[in-house]
């Protein structure tokens, strides 16, 4: 190990559903230099022990395993650790999450070979869930989340950088370490805020690792008391980095501050009396023109609002048009279309909603409705009419029966899922009785057989031989 450049640093704490799809992303990477894997185990009670066990078993030259006697927390954990690295450079990564790119290290330590002012490299990730189906991908790049390059922005939005994406020089890691308290809500947050006062990030806009979302972890609690508990932490820490590093770009942060605190209120507002849809989303109206389908190249959009009367005119050749009553699960009054000419109510071919009377209730996202218009037949002119539930304004005088009248609507959902699951239950029990019975068939056969009855007879003779 005394030869390699890389050391990966990995800290686990009950990770035993994940660590052996972690470190065999580590054992992946393609790299020109040596580099090895130092794993500590922060005295876990699930079993990861026998697993880091059997792999420095099986990889003695490359894996070295460390065990806390009693669990010291992630920070304490992490320090101590690093002050046992003596290669170059360190990579950080958590015993939940995993490397994807067998080139990550290398892209890494080339980058950084590259900019001599930097000595921190980190790069794009993907998140996936406790079972590792993918949520989102390249989420820095694709905008899912911001990107924070400088102590302003992290400092005042609490940023996120994907830590098992780091690679740093060893000196400097291990120096910073001593700086932040052990007693933080987020040892990461400490590290990132000191590395960006210390050096350049390097970030390479690829994603390399897949980032593990555990609700109920210690950065996402499922408690609000702990929550609380955290935010109420981390605020303190970054009081604590104001006063630590005095000349900071102060107008940089308040601007950024302004800006969030602006679109908190925006939110609110919308929240206030619930008006989460009301100005915000829109009515998109698609028209299928000569057969062509529904596409983003023939539609009109209007403000989604309390309730409204919208014309709307048919292109030539088109039959079939879609209405999408916002993007979101929303709930209706009423809808109805009506053929201006004649005044005659058009009932949908398809929609993805519960109806009741007039009333349509879209539990899911992508509220629909399509109806087939033959022009021949109805003219060109049509009015869309619509009525918004205020079932999301406690003030309302029917809240309550909305309220009731939802919550009847998702136990009317969950109960059809339960049938399905039981047929699907019985339709298995059957194949697997036809089966049964098949098997039974065959095996009499064959016990009946001339096959068989010809050595039951020679055992019979043999036995009164006897």
């Amino acid at each position: 190990m005394g030869s390699s450049l890389v050391s990966i640093v990995c800290t686990v704490y009950n990770k035993r559903k994940w660590i052996e799809q972690t470190i065999d992303s580590f054992l992946s990477q393609e790299t020109n230099f040596e580099f090895d894997i130092v794993i500590i185990d922060d005295a876990s009670t699930d079993g990861s022990r026998d697993i880091l066990a059997e792999f420095e078993k099986q990889y003695p030259k490359k894996i070295t395993v460390f065990y806390n006697e009693k669990n010291l927390g992630i920070a304490e954990t992490w320090l101590k650790i690093c002050d046992t690295i003596q290669t170059p450079y360190i990579a950080r990564c958590d015993g939940d999450d995993v490397w994807i790119n067998p080139q990550k290290l290398q892209l890494q330590v080339d980058a950084l070979r590259n900019n001599p002012k930097s000595k921190w490299s980190s790069t794009d990730i993907d998140l996936i869930d406790e079972n590792g189906n993918l949520i989102n991908g390249s989420i820095f790049e694709s905008g899912k989340m911001p990107k924070v390059h400088d102590f302003e922005t992290l400092l005042s939005t609490r940023g996120f950088l994907a830590p098992s994406t780091f690679l740093v020089e060893t000196e400097l890691i291990q120096a910073i370490n001593h700086q932040i308290d052990l007693e933080t809500a987020d040892d990461t947050f400490d590290i990132q805020l000191n590395l960006f006062q210390k050096t350049e990030l390097t970030y390479i806009p690829e994603s390399t690792v897949a980032y593990r979302v555990n609700r109920g972890s210690d950065s996402r609690p499922t408690d609000f008391g702990k929550v609380e508990d955290r935010f109420n932490r981390l605020l303190k820490t970054q009081k604590n980095y104001l006063d630590r590093y005095p000349n900071s770009n102060y107008r940089e942060m308040l601007d950024i501050l302004l800006d969030r605190n602006n679109q908190y209120e925006l939110e609110l507002t919308k929240k206030a009396a619930g008006l989460e849809q009301l100005g915000f989303e829109k009515i998109t109206i698609y028209f299928d023109k000569d057969e062509e389908g529904f596409n983003q190249k023939l539609i009109e959009q209007y403000p989604l609002e309390t309730q409204s009367e919208i014309e709307i005119v048919l292109p030539e050749n088109c039959h079939h048009i879609r209405i999408d009553l916002s993007e979101i699960p929303s709930f209706y009054d009423s809808v109805t279309l009506v053929d201006k000419i004649n005044n005659t109510q058009i009932l949908p071919c398809f929609t993805n909603a519960i109806i009741l009377d007039d009333s349509y209730y879209f539990p899911n996202s992508d509220p629909q409705i399509i109806f087939s218009l033959p022009q021949n037949i109805y003219g060109n002119t049509f009015i869309l009419k619509y009525k918004v539930s205020e079932i999301n304004d406690i003030y309302s005088s029917n809240y309550i029966g909305k309220k009731l009248a939802q919550d009847f609507l998702d136990m009317k959902l969950n109960y059809h899922q339960v049938l399905k699951l039981q047929d699907n239950l019985i339709n298995q029990k059957k194949q697997l009785e036809l089966k049964l019975e098949r098997i039974t068939q065959l095996y009499n056969g064959v016990i009946i057989s001339r096959r068989w009855s010809v050595p039951t007879k020679i055992i019979n003779f043999l036995r009164r031989k006897k």
